[in-house]
């Protein structure tokens, strides 16, 4: 929609604009410009807009979230690789500890009882 400053191009820049694009001139700049039909874009309308981008910043937004879900999935599964072998390590040092006490145990028994 032109403004008050706003003119129609002349018979002269008939074919300035591309795509269905209105040419208009502001009497005080020497060059026209054009207003773009749906979907196109740039001085002359020559450029074709696609909605692409948005669907590119889903793309690229699905591609963070699968792998920060990777990268969760990854790191749990390590926690509870540790945390078992943690606890493992754990039982079989006092499965040990409970051995060398109860040898401990059975060494000072028969010490107390007169064996060498």
């Amino acid at each position: 929609m032109p403004t008050d400053h706003e003119e129609p191009c002349g018979s002269s820049h008939k074919s300035f604009c591309l795509n269905g694009g209105i040419c208009y001139v502001i009497p005080t700049i020497p060059s026209p410009f054009c207003r773009c039909i749906e979907n196109y874009t740039g001085a002359r309308c020559e450029e074709v807009f696609l909605p692409s981008s948005s669907i590119q910043t889903k793309s690229n937004l699905f591609a963070v979230f699968v792998a920060l879900a990777v990268l969760l999935v990854t790191l749990i599964i390590g926690v509870l690789y540790f945390s078992c072998r943690k606890g493992h390590l754990q039982r079989a040092s006092s499965t040990q500890y409970d051995i060398n006490m109860v040898e401990t145990i059975s060494a000072n028994t028969r010490h107390s009882h007169g064996e060498h």
